[in-house]
């Protein structure tokens, strides 16, 4: 049975009869109830502008741990709504917040970062002064929370860039396109008129439980982009993405592309004609066997950029093989596929 939301019974700006909600910010959580409890302490420090109303709508995607107690822990120094969410995956749970959500724009991040203090405003200014963008992104800085290893810190900013999730496009804003678009979900705004319709996530993209499949976010930006709508980078907003040890070894590397490996199939599926072998085309068996042969003989021998690009290569061609050896035993729910319908310009 789904739990009542938690209110709070008091909390700056609050939303009032005359004053809707001008922001919702939103957290999707799962079973990381104390990094959620440092990520709410960093949102105390938000600075708020003095006329403006606005909610932190938390979703609770099915957690084990006592991340509804630290949300009512809360209720006293933020506006939450806390709300759970039974479907499990992130997407689920995204899609949930925006169906919840009361403020006219819509501030994603999540469970695991530290927020500038002047985060809202950052976006609520942008906001203001392009009323023409539909959505927003900014900076995302790692935070080690442990001395990362060479062969990491070496590659954090090029080859392991989205493993140490950072994130930023230089010191000036601008318009971003299909091909550049790849706003992180941990530092995002979307205007809640732009999610009309079927414009939402994709419930086949996105992490699930332990899962690593990812691509919701990039999905759905480059799906408003093709509508029309425009996309802006803000170099004034900023989180800090904390990283933990666990993040830190080849293990989650090769977890983190086997489900690259994943959403590429999710996102493109492989055409007709192709000569296959053991269910999937058998360019990619040669890929995977080329590169596991490269990582290890270079593993010991070259510089790291060298062998984890082979090591890269090798975990996302084997995601892509598992993918399509499930889909030809399981095709894909026609549903989830759909063809994106066209939305007015925000």
């Amino acid at each position: 049975m789904e739990q009542g939301p938690i209110v709070a019974d008091r909390f700056p700006c609050a939303m009032n009869e005359t004053h809707p909600l001008d922001i919702s910010v939103i957290i999707c959580t799962y079973n990381r109830c104390e990094s959620l409890r440092r990520t709410l302490q960093t949102l105390c420090g938000l600075e708020i502008p003095r006329d403006v109303t606005w909610e932190l709508l938390l979703v609770d995607n099915n957690s084990q741990d006592a991340t509804r107690q630290v949300c009512a822990s809360f209720t006293s120094s933020l506006p939450i709504r806390y709300v759970f969410e039974t479907r499990q995956g992130q997407n689920n749970a995204l899609n949930r917040s925006i169906e919840e959500a009361g403020g006219g724009l819509l501030l994603f991040t999540d469970d695991d970062v530290d927020v500038d203090s002047r985060w809202l405003a950052g976006f609520l200014d942008a906001a203001r002064r392009r009323p023409d963008v539909s959505f927003f992104g900014g900076k995302v800085v790692p935070r080690w929370e442990a001395a990362p290893p060479r062969w990491l810190s070496e590659n954090c900013d090029t080859l392991l860039r989205h493993v140490s999730t950072a994130f930023e496009m230089g010191e000036d804003e601008m318009f971003v396109g299909p091909s550049d678009c790849v706003f992180y979900g941990a530092n995002l705004a979307i205007r809640q008129n732009a999610l009309s319709g079927k414009m939402k996530f994709r419930p086949d993209l996105g992490p699930c439980g332990e899962g690593q499949v990812r691509g919701g976010e990039t999905a759905l930006l480059r799906e408003m982009l093709a509508a029309g709508l425009k996309g802006l980078y803000v170099p004034a907003t900023m989180v800090h993405h904390r990283n933990p040890l666990s993040r830190m070894t080849e293990q989650y590397v090769r977890a983190y592309y086997h489900g690259a490996g994943v959403t590429q199939v999710r996102l493109e599926p492989a055409g007709n004609g192709q000569r296959t072998l053991f269910g999937a085309p058998r360019y990619l068996w040669w890929k995977l066997i080329k590169h596991a042969v490269q990582y290890a003989a270079f593993r010991r021998t070259r510089p790291s950029r060298i062998w984890l690009r082979a090591e890269i290569e090798m975990a996302t061609a084997w995601g892509r093989i598992t993918e399509l050896r499930r889909l030809r035993k399981q095709p894909v729910n026609p549903a989830l596929h759909e063809a994106p319908v066209q939305h007015a310009e925000v």
